[in-house]
């Protein structure tokens, strides 16, 4: 059973960008007492600069139209500007060393069999600038991509110590140590920068480190100011994200949609992100009043084009989140489990298999590989994983796998083995009141009947779409989809 983690955005955790694209995403900007407009003025000045350039061009005039392409968010001018910046020097090292960060960032794919390169430049980079904490931080991330956890771990806590209050270097290493389930490292750090110096994205990390470690939390309404301008409002969107949700799980939903709706007014991409997750999950009824931009975050994306059906969008979105957050096994998961459970399970392996290079250690990515390699019919495959699925503690997790492992008994015509195991799980949903879920189960229950032909599958598949018939998840309707291709092609014992 495919596990597409519909539970997992339920925190404001921030997403590891590399540091040009943090600050294209404006998370990096220092609150300004006079908000910027690019007015007139700053238009003709910028073209005058260009114009200037063209004609006699220097690193001096090419580092300032990076700094402007930065302001105002033009990647191109900005990158071309890097490039002949990096290339014929003339500025100071600063300078130089920004434009070098921001002809890094390289949103594909083949960056990850690059990775030792790169980690090579970095390393290189660090010998001859050992105090320079971002270069650290993105060794850090290289190491983290490449699955090497504990050199990871060592860069970013150099980093942590030349910039303990850095607000890119604190939310990059509270991910990582989130990422690697150190919890109490995060809050150490995330807490130390808050005691230097407030900072509202720091704090908002801070609390949602908290919130996942199940520790007590002080009053957050202390820390979000009253009447707060527009552009304020983009500062505090993830504190005023985090009170909503407090607010929602204590049951103040009259207080909760107040506080997300101003959070929604001006919003980070990590917010709009986590709005998706909680339009989708706790609070439906708002998603007509809304005016949140979802093309800003390829997370959110992924699952809007996926819960509209949009296949192939979804996949399409799911394939940019990866690029974006290489180092997470988030994206592999979900992407997994939509191309299987939309009929595509030997793609849905390839991207269970992409994840495990990265995650070696996931026992989610693990459990959709097998699933995915079991709905494409490669049992021998799958066998070579199935020991991975391991069940322990009786969660979520554990009951996937176990459904998964329901699934290979009946692939290895071991049927009671594997009817067993799918109505424990289906009990045990039902028990914890996981409607979606327990009817999940019941499809895959259904469905490897059907594939056996036991003597009751065309029973138990017709009665299995009668119960599910009303439910709107798009999880559920794909799967009745495949149950009843497979009833109608005459799968099942008459």
């Amino acid at each position: 059973m495919n596990n597409p983690q519909t539970h997992k955005r339920s925190h404001v955790v921030p997403k590891w960008f590399e540091y040009p694209k943090a600050i294209a995403k404006g998370e990096l900007v220092v609150p300004r007492k006079v908000s910027f407009e690019l007015n007139k003025v700053t238009k003709d000045s910028i073209q005058t600069d260009l114009e200037e350039f063209s004609t006699n061009p220097t690193a001096v005039m090419a580092c300032r139209l990076m700094g402007a392409g930065l302001v105002i968010g033009d990647v191109q001018l900005s990158h071309d500007m890097a490039e002949y910046v990096v290339k014929n020097r003339g500025v100071d090292l600063l300078s130089i060393k920004l434009a070098d960060k921001i002809l890094q960032v390289n949103n594909d794919m083949a960056q990850l069999s690059a990775g030792d390169v790169r980690i090579s430049k970095l390393r290189k980079w660090v010998s001859e600038y050992p105090r320079d904490a971002i270069a650290w931080i993105e060794l850090s991330r290289a190491f983290t991509i490449k699955g090497q956890i504990e050199k990871a771990k060592r860069a970013a806590t150099i980093a942590i110590k030349l910039a303990p209050s850095d607000r890119y270097i604190v939310r990059c290493v509270a991910r990582l140590f989130l990422h690697t389930k150190d919890f109490d490292q995060a809050l150490y750090y995330t807490q130390n920068a808050s005691k230097n110096k407030f900072d509202p994205w720091i704090k908002a990390t801070e609390i949602n480190v908290a919130l996942i470690s199940q520790l007590k939390i002080p009053d957050i309404k202390k820390f979000i100011p009253k009447n707060l301008s527009h552009d304020e409002i983009f500062q505090f969107s993830e504190l005023l994200e985090s009170a909503g949700l407090l607010e929602l799980d204590s049951g103040n939903d009259r207080k909760a949609r107040k506080q997300l709706r101003l959070a929604w007014e001006n919003p980070s991409d990590n917010v709009i992100t986590h709005a998706e997750w909680i339009l989708r999950n706790r609070l439906p009824s708002m998603k007509e009043l809304h005016n949140l931009n979802f093309d800003r975050s390829c997370e959110a994306t992924t699952w809007v084009n996926y819960v509209d059906l949009k296949i192939k969008r979804a996949l399409e979105s799911a394939r940019e989140w990866e690029l974006e957050e290489p180092y997470s096994k988030h994206p592999f998961i979900v992407g997994s489990s939509i191309a299987t459970i939309s009929g595509q399970p030997s793609t849905g392996a390839e991207i269970a298999k992409k994840g495990l290079l990265i995650n070696p250690n996931s026992v989610g990515i693990y459990n959709n590989l097998c699933y995915s390699l079991l709905r494409a019919g490669n049992i021998t495959e799958a066998s070579k994983y199935i020991d991975k699925l391991k069940i322990k503690d009786g969660t979520i997790q554990d009951l996937f796998c176990q459904a998964t492992l329901g699934l290979y008994s009946y692939k290895t015509n071991n049927y009671d083995a594997g009817r067993t195991a799918y109505l424990e799980v289906i009990s045990q949903f039902k028990k914890d009141n996981e409607i979606d879920l327990q009817a999940e189960a019941i499809l895959n229950f259904g469905l490897s009947e059907l594939e056996a032909s036991t003597p009751e599958s065309r029973e138990i598949a017709i009665k299995t779409l009668e119960n599910t018939e009303e439910m709107k998840n798009p999880t559920i309707i794909l799967l009745r989809k495949l149950l009843r291709e497979k009833l109608n092609k005459g799968g099942g014992s008459n």
